[in-house]
């Protein structure tokens, strides 16, 4: 199992602009900024990573805008956290600087595809809703 600190200290030396803290002695609370290409806006992005369980992730600002002809933002739970999928990491055994930031960055990619298009184009669980 990979412990708080690990992951911690691999964010740090993976990411210039990520810090983090660990609360007690099982969470994990890393934020920092994504880009997802030259002409995106950075992203603030909060990860809350407790032992045993799914992180949750939070664009804190901008805020995610949502579509005229839309009513719900694609693969955004009810609480506000991103939808990822995370059957196939497990931060448990994981690094969470090499695959759930990367993710976010692909999440936020694929965001902005759907607000200009209003099409999910990235592969998901349940497509058929956007």
């Amino acid at each position: 199992m990979i412990s708080l600190k690990e992951q911690m200290k691999k964010v740090n030396q993976t990411y210039d602009n990520w810090s983090g803290s660990i609360k007690g002695q099982n969470q994990l609370i890393l934020k920092g900024r994504v880009q997802p290409t030259i002409i995106s806006p950075s992203y603030e992005i909060e990860v809350k990573y407790q032992l045993f369980r799914n992180p949750e992730v939070r664009v804190i600002s901008p805020k995610l805008k949502m579509r005229a002809d839309k009513r719900e933002l694609p693969h955004v739970n009810s609480d506000g956290t991103l939808c990822l999928d995370f059957k196939r990491i497990n931060p448990n055994i994981d690094l969470i600087a090499e695959t759930f930031i990367v993710w976010i960055t692909w999440w936020l990619y694929y965001y902005e595809i759907w607000y200009e298009t209003g099409k999910w184009v990235a592969r998901g669980t349940h497509p058929d809703r956007w």
